[in-house]
């Protein structure tokens, strides 16, 4: 979901992602580019991301994803899933967001 998430408002290269991640996360989720790019690739293989190399002059060139239709559509489901899980977690357990 991490990924996909930051795709949603623009395209992002790797080094791009993964700084953002460690960013948001204050430091708590990092990835290395070693497993990063595979699972870059995973999603772009399942139709969920779509990638493009851009190159600019001076500057080597990188590959910009962004989130496609169906990575759209798969990011609503996680987040249903997601929050249905969060809210039977708070029913079980008791726990309230303040």
């Amino acid at each position: 979901m991490m990924i996909p998430s930051l795709l949603e408002d623009q395209s992002r290269h790797g080094y791009d992602i993964g700084r953002l991640i460690e960013q948001r996360s204050a430091g708590a989720v990092k990835f290395q580019i070693a497993s990063l790019y595979p699972l870059l690739y995973r999603l772009e293989s399942r139709g969920w991301i779509a990638g493009r190399w851009v190159e600019t002059a001076g500057m080597r060139r990188r590959r910009y994803y962004r989130l496609t239709k169906e990575g759209q559509r798969m990011l609503a489901a996680q987040r249903r899933g997601r929050r249905e899980f969060v809210e039977a977690t708070d029913r079980i357990t008791g726990f309230q967001n303040a």
